[in-house]
């Protein structure tokens, strides 16, 4: 027979793992200083889309051309919006630590393109 205490134990310790699991999902973390906002992130990673869509239908037969004429989009976009890699990176890495964070970005980023697409706007 068990006694009451060790199932009041057990139930209590679970409860305490429940609630430390739980809230390390809340996404109450500041992101570090010179983070991009959800916004600009996904306006930049609107126009990544575009290009690589862009670079998918010149459909080159040298991976090398494509890349090259990849990263000078890529260039373009950084030039476009002011930020330069190092800013994107860093927080393109943030945002990727943060699930619930990329996901409001890639519905922002689904909304753009859809509304650019519906314009006949696919330009970056």
């Amino acid at each position: 027979m068990k006694s009451p205490t060790m199932n009041f134990t057990n139930r209590l310790i679970l409860f305490l793992i429940t609630g430390m699991l739980l809230s390390g999902c809340v996404d109450d973390e500041k992101p570090p200083k010179n983070t991009l906002s959800e916004e600009q992130m996904a306006t930049i990673l609107t126009d990544i889309h575009l290009a690589e869509s862009r670079v998918n239908r010149l459909q080159l037969r040298s991976l090398d051309s494509s890349i090259m004429i990849f990263n000078k989009l890529k260039n373009d976009i950084w030039k476009k919006h002011k930020v330069d890699t190092v800013a994107y990176r860093n927080s393109y890495s943030y945002y990727m630590t943060h699930p619930q964070q990329m996901t409001r970005i890639y519905e922002k980023v689904n909304r753009k393109i859809t509304l650019r697409e519906k314009n006949n706007n696919i330009k970056f």
